[in-house]
C-alpha cells in the first residue's frame, strides 16, 4: 500500500512563524544560587564553565579558576577535592540545567497546537544554540565520559530524559506522518537530527564557527528538509 504525504498547514504566516521560533527560543535555565555557600560555589564553576570555552580543558587550572573567580586555594578546595572534581561538578551542573530546561520548557500542553516538523526544527535549533553556548563543557564531558564511566552514564541518562520529553510533545503528532511506521520513523529522524547536530558542533568547537562552509540556516534547513521527506510531511 502506497503512503501519502501528509500536508500541514498552519493557519496562518503569523502562526507558522510562532511554530517555528518556539522551542529554539527556550531560555536555558539556571536555579539561583541561595546562600553565601552556594554562590561561593558557583562562581568557581561559573569560571570553569569560562575557561573551557575559552582554552579548553588545559585551560582549567586551580590557579586560573580561583584568579577569574576572585577566589583564593583555600576556597577552591573547601568545594573541590582536584580540577578533576571541579570538572565532574561542571558536568554535573550542566545536566541539571539541561534538566531544568526541559522541565519548564516543554510542558505538552505549551505545544500542542505546534505541527511535528517545526518541534523538529526546534530541536536542532535549540541543540545548536545550547551546543554553542557550552561548547567547552560538551568537549570536556566528552574527554571526561572516555575517562570515566560514572561521567559518561551521567551524560547518557541526561540524553535519555531529554529525548523522552521532546517525544511526550512528538508522539501524540504521529497521525501527521505518512511513513507507513510513524513511531519508528519519528525515533530514527530525532537520532539522525540528534546526530548531524553534534557533528557540526564537534567541527565548531575544532574549527570555530568562520569556518564553516555552510551557514547555520542552510544546514538546518537541509535537517528539516531531510526530515520532512523521510516522515512524509509537507513542510
Amino acid at each position: 500500500m502506497k503512503s501519502t504525504v501528509v500536508d500541514i498547514k498552519p493557519a496562518s504566516r503569523q502562526q507558522a512563524s510562532a511554530a517555528k521560533n518556539a522551542i529554539w527560543d527556550l531560555k536555558w535555565v539556571r536555579e539561583p544560587q541561595q546562600d553565601r555557600s552556594a554562590r561561593t560555589r558557583g562562581k568557581l564553576l561559573d569560571a570553569a564553565e569560562k575557561l573551557l570555552a575559552s582554552d579548553g580543558i588545559r585551560g582549567v587550572t586551580i590557579a586560573s579558576v580561583t584568579k577569574l573567580a576572585n577566589s583564593s586555594n583555600g576556597s577552591f578546595y573547601h568545594y573541590f577535592q582536584d580540577k578533576q572534581a571541579l570538572l565532574y561538578a561542571v558536568v554535573e551542573r550542566n545536566a541539571i540545567d539541561i534538566s531544568v530546561t526541559v522541565t519548564r520548557g516543554l510542558d505538552p500542553e505549551t505545544w500542542e497546537d505546534v505541527p511535528l516538523i517545526d518541534i523538529l526544527e526546534g530541536f536542532v535549533r535549540f541543540s545548536l544554540k545550547a551546543g554553542k553556548r557550552n561548547i567547552g563543557i560538551v568537549e570536556a564531558q566528552q574527554q571526561l565520559a572516555r575517562e570515566d564511566e560514572n561521567i559518561a552514564a551521567r551524560i547518557a541518562k541526561t540524553r535519555r530524559e531529554t529525548q523522552a520529553a521532546i517525544m511526550t510533545i512528538m508522539e501524540p503528532k504521529l497521525s501527521q506522518i505518512g511513513h507507513p511506521d510513524p513511531a519508528e520513523a519519528l525515533g530514527f529522524i530525532y537520532d539522525v537530527l540528534r546526530t548531524m547536530t553534534n557533528q557540526r558542533l564537534r567541527r565548531i568547537a575544532e574549527q570555530g564557527v568562520s569556518r564553516q562552509k555552510q551557514s547555520e540556516d542552510a544546514f538546518v534547513y537541509e535537517l528539516r528538509e531531510m526530515a520532512a521527506a523521510y516522515l512524509q510531511i509537507n513542510s
